[in-house]
C-alpha cells in the first residue's frame, strides 16, 4: 500500500516507453509474460524514478526496482486509485455502428444546454468546446482513467466514452463503474480480430455484464436482434432497461418523414406525443439521436430541455455529412461495413428519392470477407460505382480493389482516392454522390506512412 501511495502522490507514471519521461514511475507490464526486448531497455534509458515489475530476473543492480506478484493487477489497482475521482455521470456506448454518432449527440445536447460535458472516442477527446486528437476509438486503460479524472478536475459532471469490442476485450475500461451503457447494434465487422461473431458479441456484452454499476441503466433499441438477451442481462444484473423504437418502453417512434433538409419525427414518450424537427438524414441517425436522448435522461436531463435545442443538432463530422453546391449533392459517411453501407445507401435514397453514385474502398490488413459483400451491395443499390483506395496499410492495394470488384463487375476502378472523388464529382448530375469508408479521417495509411488526406477537403475543393 505504501508503493501505491507513492504512485498516487507522483506527478506522473506510465506503462508506455513512448510517453515515459525522466523521473516518472514505469509499470513493466511486459514482465507478466517474462517478455524482454527493446522496450525494457528504452525504459531504463529514460531514467524513471523506479520500475515496478514482476520479473525477478531483471538486472536490478543499481536500479530502483519494486517487485510485485502480479504486475497487471497491481497496475489496474494503482491507476484506478490514482485517478479515482471521476464525473458523476459516466456513459459508455458500444455496437458495430453508431457509437460515434451517439457520443457526439450526447455531447452536443449537453453542450447546447450549457452543461459541462466530456467525450472520448473516434473523433478525439472533447472537453466542453475544447478538442484534442485521439488515435483509438477506445484509448488505453491509463488514458481513460486519466481523462475522466481530468474532466472531474474541470468540474465536468457528464461524460461519455465509445467502447469498442477491442477495448472491452482488452480491459481498457476496467474499474470505471459506468452509470449507463448503450448498445446500438451488432453486424459483421472485426472478424480479423475476433474470428467469430460469438466472440465479437461476447466482447460487446462485457460492458453490460461487468462494467455498469447496480441499478444503473442499459439503453438499446427495441428492434435490435439482441434485445431479448440484453433484457435478460438487465434483469440478472439489476439494471434499468430504457428502450427506443417502434416498441420502445420509454420512447416509441410513431413516424419519421423527410421534410426538406430536415426529418420530421413524431414520438410518444411515456404517453405524451412530441413532434420534432431534426437536421438528420436516415432512420438509423434518428435512432442514434434517441439513444443519446435516453442517455441524457439517465443523467438527469429532462426530455423537455433536450427537445428545445434538438433542431440545432447537426450530424457528426463524416457521418452522413451533407455538401451542396448548385445542383450537386455530396454526402461523406464513415460506413465501412456491409450493414452500414447498405443502410446508408438505402436511407439516402429514401430521403432524397434520387439515384446514388458511390466512391468507396476497403481497409487493408482487416476483415477480407466483407470486401466482395460490400461490392455486391454497391452493385445492387448504386447507379455509378467508383472503387478506390481506403487505408491499404501493408496489403497490396490492387488486390483489395479487385476483391471488391468481384462483387460489382461494372465498377470504375480509380486507385487514387483524390482522383476518384474529383472524377465522380465532375460526372455528377442529378444523382447523390456518397463517399464512403473514411468519414472524418484526415490521413491515409499506406505501408508504414500516415499520409495527410481528407475526403472533406477534396469535396470542398472539387464541388464547384
Amino acid at each position: 500500500m505504501q508503493v501505491i501511495q507513492k504512485i498516487i502522490n507522483s506527478n506522473n507514471c506510465s506503462a508506455d516507453t513512448r510517453t515515459l519521461r525522466k523521473s516518472e514511475i514505469f509499470f513493466d507490464l511486459g514482465s507478466k509474460s517474462n517478455k524482454d526486448g527493446d522496450y525494457f531497455f528504452k525504459a531504463l534509458k529514460k531514467k524513471p524514478l523506479f520500475i515496478i515489475t514482476q520479473n525477478q530476473k531483471r538486472n536490478l543492480s543499481g536500479k530502483n526496482f519494486i517487485i510485485v506478484k502480479n504486475i497487471y493487477s497491481f497496475y489496474v489497482k494503482s491507476i484506478s486509485l490514482k485517478f479515482k475521482k471521476k464525473p458523476k455521470y459516466k456513459i459508455a456506448v458500444t455496437g458495430t455502428n453508431g457509437k460515434t454518432s451517439v457520443a457526439f449527440f450526447y455531447y452536443k445536447i449537453l453542450n447546447l444546454l450549457g452543461i459541462k460535458v466530456g467525450s472520448i472516442g473516434t473523433l478525439g477527446v472533447f472537453e466542453n468546446t475544447k478538442k484534442s486528437k485521439g488515435n483509438l476509438t477506445t484509448p488505453d486503460f491509463f488514458s481513460n482513467h486519466k481523462n475522466l479524472n481530468h474532466f472531474y478536475k474541470k468540474r465536468i459532471n457528464h461524460s461519455i466514452i465509445e467502447a469498442s469490442s477491442h477495448g472491452l476485450k482488452q480491459n481498457r475500461l476496467e474499474k470505471i463503474n459506468f452509470d449507463c451503457g448503450i448498445f446500438t447494434n451488432l453486424t459483421h465487422d472485426h472478424l480479423d480480430y475476433h474470428r467469430t461473431m460469438k466472440d465479437y458479441l461476447n466482447s460487446k456484452l462485457i460492458l453490460f455484464k461487468k462494467l455498469i454499476k447496480k441499478n444503473g441503466f442499459l439503453v438499446t433499441g427495441s428492434e435490435v436482434l439482441e434485445f431479448s438477451l440484453l433484457n435478460k442481462i438487465s434483469k440478472n444484473k439489476k439494471l434499468n432497461l430504457l428502450s427506443y423504437g417502434r416498441k420502445g418502453n420509454i420512447i416509441k417512434i410513431i413516424s419519421s418523414k423527410p421534410n426538406g433538409q430536415f426529418t420530421k419525427l413524431k414520438i410518444n414518450i411515456l404517453g405524451k406525443v412530441h413532434t420534432l424537427k431534426l437536421k438528420l438524414i436516415g432512420n438509423f441517425q434518428i435512432e442514434n439521436f434517441l439513444a443519446a436522448t435516453l442517455a441524457c435522461y439517465s443523467s438527469g436531463i429532462s426530455f423537455e430541455k433536450i427537445f428545445r435545442i434538438c433542431s440545432r443538432i447537426d450530424n457528426p463530422p463524416g457521418r452522413l455529412q451533407l455538401f451542396k453546391k448548385q445542383n450537386k449533392t455530396v454526402i461523406i459517411d464513415y460506413a465501412h461495413t456491409p450493414d452500414a453501407l447498405e443502410k446508408t445507401i438505402i436511407e439516402i435514397q429514401k430521403f432524397f428519392n434520387k439515384k446514388i453514385n458511390i466512391v468507396f474502398g476497403c481497409g487493408g490488413d482487416r476483415d477480407h470477407q466483407k470486401r466482395k459483400a460490400m461490392g455486391k451491395i454497391a452493385y445492387k443499390l448504386c447507379n455509378k460505382i467508383y472503387i478506390t483506395d481506403d487505408n491499404p496499410r501493408y496489403e497490396n492495394a490492387r488486390k483489395i480493389r479487385m476483391q471488391i470488384k468481384a462483387g460489382c463487375p461494372n465498377a470504375i476502378v480509380v486507385p487514387s482516392r483524390k482522383q476518384a472523388i474529383k472524377s465522380s464529382i465532375s460526372m455528377l448530375n442529378e444523382e447523390i454522390l456518397l463517399i464512403a469508408g473514411k468519414g472524418h479521417e484526415e490521413f491515409q495509411l499506406i505501408k508504414n506512412k500516415k499520409i495527410a488526406f481528407s475526403d472533406h477537403h477534396c469535396v470542398t475543393r472539387y464541388l464547384k
